[in-house]
C-alpha cells in the first residue's frame, strides 16, 4: 500500500472509517460460514465459502469424521456476493454471483434422507463446474464414473455425484470433476457397519421413494420430493 494512501485512510472522517471497519469485519465474517447438521444417525459441521463446501460427516458413536470437500470452479472471476443462512428446518442455503450468473447451493440432513444431500442450480446454463473428493485418510475408489467410496479402519463412504443433464469426470483415482452444468444433486453416506446400516444403495433407496419404477432415478424428483 502506497504511503498517500496509508495517510488517506488515516484522515478519513470518523464515519466513514467506522463504515470502513465494519464492512472489512462483514467481509472477513462472510469468507466462511461454520453449520451444524443432524441426522438420527449422522452429524455434519458445514463449512462453506463462495470457492468450497467442506462436509466434515462422522457418525453418532464413532469419533472419526470423513472430510468430504467440493471445490467450486471458474473461468468468469472471483465470485461475488457471497451469502450464507440456515432454515429453522435445518437447511443451510448460500449464494454467490459470477458475473452475471447466481449460484445457489443447498445443503440438507434429516431422518427422512439419513444422509446428506447438496443441490446445486445457476440460473444459467453450464456454469456449475466442480471438483469432489475425500479429504480423509483411507483408500479411495471411483465407481460407475460417479461414485467416490472411501473405505477408513473404522468407517466407510459412499458420495454420489449426480448431474441433471450431462456427464462427469475422473481427474486421477480419487476425484471426480464436473466441468459444466446448470444442476446438480450431491449424496454423501457414512456408515461404521455396512451391514446393520449399508449406505450404498442411498441413491436407490431415495429413487424408489421418489421416482419409482425407474432406473437411474430421477436426481430431479428425488431432490423436489425431499425439498418441496
Amino acid at each position: 500500500m502506497k504511503a498517500s494512501t496509508v495517510m488517506q485512510t488515516m484522515h478519513l472522517p470518523v464515519s466513514k472509517s467506522l463504515h470502513f471497519i465494519i464492512a472489512s469485519l462483514f467481509l472477513t465474517m462472510a469468507v466462511q460460514a461454520v453449520e451444524i447438521l443432524i441426522t438420527p444417525r449422522l452429524i455434519c459441521e458445514v463449512a462453506e465459502t463462495a470457492t468450497s463446501t467442506t462436509l466434515s460427516t462422522r457418525v453418532k458413536g464413532c469419533d472419526e469424521p470423513v472430510i468430504f470437500r467440493i471445490d467450486w470452479t471458474s473461468k468468469e472471476g472471483k465470485p461475488e456476493n457471497f451469502a450464507v443462512s440456515k432454515s429453522k428446518q435445518g437447511t443451510v442455503i448460500s449464494t454467490y454471483r459470477l458475473g452475471k450468473t447466481t449460484i445457489t447451493r443447498t445443503i440438507v440432513a434429516s431422518a427422512v434422507t439419513d444422509c446428506v444431500m447438496l443441490h446445486v442450480i445457476a440460473d444459467q446454463p453450464g456454469r456449475v463446474n466442480l471438483s469432489a473428493r475425500y479429504a480423509s485418510e483411507g483408500s479411495v475408489k471411483i465407481n460407475d464414473r460417479r461414485e467416490l467410496l472411501l473405505s477408513g479402519e473404522k468407517i466407510s463412504a459412499h458420495a454420489w455425484i449426480i448431474p441433471y443433464e450431462s456427464d462427469v469426470q475422473a481427474d486421477g483415482d480419487a476425484t471426480i470433476v464436473l466441468p459444466g452444468e446448470g444442476e446438480a444433486l450431491i449424496l454423501l453416506n457414512l456408515t461404521i457397519d455396512p451391514k446393520t446400516a449399508p449406505i450404498s444403495e442411498t441413491f436407490t433407496r431415495l429413487g424408489a421413494k421418489y421416482d419409482p419404477g425407474h432406473n437411474p432415478p430421477s436426481p430431479q424428483l428425488i431432490w423436489e420430493g425431499v425439498n418441496p
